[in-house]
């Protein structure tokens, strides 16, 4: 990876695409040594955890977009403040979670993602139609895989 900035501009059109697949190759600029913190989930670790991570993600909300909406570079890593939203059970939820990222040898060492997961428990548990995806999506849970029947690495579409 170029820069940090570079980071921002590959980080903002992957979520902008709005597919697992999109994000998914960032996990080519990510540290063998990588680790993520993120609300409610176990924590990510390597790229395979990356992908773990948002597989799961991404079989709840397979329409899952983000738009950054401001960033700023700050010593050894950067700030990006994203506006992500899609469908659950049908019905739209968003949510706004600001990512830190940490850099070492040009690859992303790190990630902590700060947000408040409210708007997602609810749109899952006032939506019955979506209990089944997000049991089968793993979240929450560290020591259940993400079901094939949802996961966006399997997907044939």
């Amino acid at each position: 990876m170029e820069s940090p900035e570079h980071w921002i501009k590959l980080f903002g059109q992957a979520f902008a695409a709005g597919s697992f697949a999109s994000v998914a190759r960032l996990a080519a600029l990510t540290h063998p040594g990588y680790r993520a913190v993120q609300p409610q989930a176990p924590d990510a670790l390597g790229p395979e955890g990356m992908l773990d991570f948002f597989a799961r993600v991404y079989a709840l909300v397979p329409d899952l977009r983000g738009e950054v909406v401001e960033a700023n570079v700050y010593d050894g890593g950067v700030y990006v403040d994203v506006r992500l939203g899609g469908t659950i059970g049908g019905r739209p939820v968003s949510w706004v979670a600001c990512d830190r990222f940490w850099f070492e040898d040009g690859l992303v060492k790190g990630r902590v993602t700060y947000f408040d997961p409210l708007p997602l428990f609810g749109a899952v548990a006032m939506r019955p139609r979506s209990w089944r995806r997000w049991w089968q999506s793993g979240l929450g849970f560290p020591t259940r895989k993400v079901s094939g029947s949802v996961d966006p690495r399997f997907s044939t579409t």
